[in-house]
């Protein structure tokens, strides 16, 4: 069962990469620090904040262009073999795809989605659990 459609997975990695950055930070600034305290949930939920940044960053920045709407288009036979300027003969063309009814383009819209969500929708997701994170290492 495939989880993700097209930039989808990168939610996933960021999770991890957030995960890692986490434990990074951990290492880098409390080493001698218990593994299982609550300075652990901090360093996570500060990981996890800046994968939400990060995430929100390439969802504002990129992912509208990688996901911009594309014109459909068949391949119809001609009635008569062309010939071209090189020489090569031509027996298809492209034409646009149009709406039986309104006779307007068709545009094909792809969406990238991490467990049927929108990626749009998980930087959010991502800083609130790195939020929950910080929370529980500042009360515990």
């Amino acid at each position: 069962m495939i989880i993700w459609s097209r930039w989808g997975i990168l939610v996933f990695v960021s999770i991890g990469v957030s995960v890692g950055m986490g434990f990074g930070l951990k290492g880098l600034f409390a080493p001698d620090s218990p593994t299982d305290g609550a300075l652990t949930n901090l360093f996570i939920g500060l990981g996890f904040m800046i994968g939400a940044g990060a995430l929100w960053s390439f969802c504002t920045l990129a992912l509208p262009k990688l996901d911009a709407p594309k014109p459909l288009v068949l391949t119809e036979r001609l009635a008569e073999p062309v010939r071209t300027e090189s020489g090569a003969t031509r027996t298809h063309r492209v034409v646009p795809m149009l709406h039986p009814e309104t006779g307007e383009q068709i545009f094909s819209r792809p969406r990238s989605t991490f467990f049927f969500i929108p990626m749009r929708f998980w930087w959010i997701l991502l800083a609130a659990i790195g939020l929950v994170n910080i929370a529980i290492g500042v009360i515990g």
